[in-house]
């Protein structure tokens, strides 16, 4: 098979329930072969992709730069997909006007980089967009108990943020498992996103669907490494795991 059989490897001793819904798919953006972009782009919309994920970074916050609003300008020019922004930036408020007028349709801070995180997400809000949360691989998460109110998506990083190819953290899939469990004791299925953001592939997706994400970036381990004629196939695969229910 072209695809492990990731429903196998981590099915065992696991009664499953298939939940009625399929994962939300955000391909990332600066994994794309830029050389390629137009037709990269007219292959993934064809595939049903949900968001495209662009990753803002300034050098600060990591040690990394990588797209802006000029080239979210340019994927609306060709693309209705609406566009999810991961600001990677230490002073993220001061984008977030910038990146609405640059097309987002969701907008995701750092939560290491925020002093009032409400006051930030209201903002997003305000502007009618959708406000989110990313939290870093060593970071606790116990105070977005308080945030629920105000979340629409929280981005768990299995990963240092910054580049792509690294190995995923192990620790991070509880983290996954335990914002779940305080979403839904705060009755808030379905309200809120989990987006899992690094080393998102064949061999990894079923436990991170499992654990409680809903929403997969895909980058260059989980799809572009595949050719552009099978991203049809590869989409699908993501979209259509199921979260196994004991």
């Amino acid at each position: 098979m072209w695809l492990y059989d990731v429903k196998h490897m981590y099915s065992v001793n696991v009664k499953r329930k298939e939940i009625p819904f399929m994962n939300k798919i955000s391909p990332s953006v600066m994994c794309i072969d830029m050389m390629d972009l137009k037709n990269q782009l007219a292959r993934l919309d064809a595939a049903g992709v949900d968001f495209y994920h662009i990753d803002i970074m300034d050098g600060h916050f990591v040690p990394n730069y990588s797209l802006n609003g000029d080239l979210m300008r340019a994927i609306k020019g060709v693309s209705n997909t609406p566009m999810d922004v991961h600001l990677m930036v230490t002073n993220p408020t001061e984008y977030i006007q910038y990146f609405v007028d640059a097309g987002a349709e969701i907008i995701t801070l750092h939560i290491e980089t925020l002093d009032h995180p409400i006051r930030a997400l209201k903002q997003i809000r305000a502007l009618g967009k959708k406000a989110g949360l990313a939290v870093n691989p060593a970071t606790d998460i116990s105070k977005f108990k308080y945030l629920l109110d105000f979340l629409d998506l929280v981005c768990v990083m299995t990963v240092d943020p910054g580049f792509a190819g690294q190995t995923l953290i192990p620790a991070t899939v509880s983290k996954i498992s335990e914002l779940r469990a305080m979403f839904d004791a705060a009755g808030k299925q379905g309200d809120i996103d989990i987006m899992v953001d690094g080393q998102v592939k064949e061999e990894t997706a079923q436990m991170l669907v499992d654990a409680g994400a809903n929403m997969l970036v895909l980058g260059s381990s989980g799809l572009f490494k595949f050719p552009p004629e099978r991203y049809a196939e590869v989409v699908a695969m993501y979209k259509n795991l199921k979260k196994a229910q004991g």
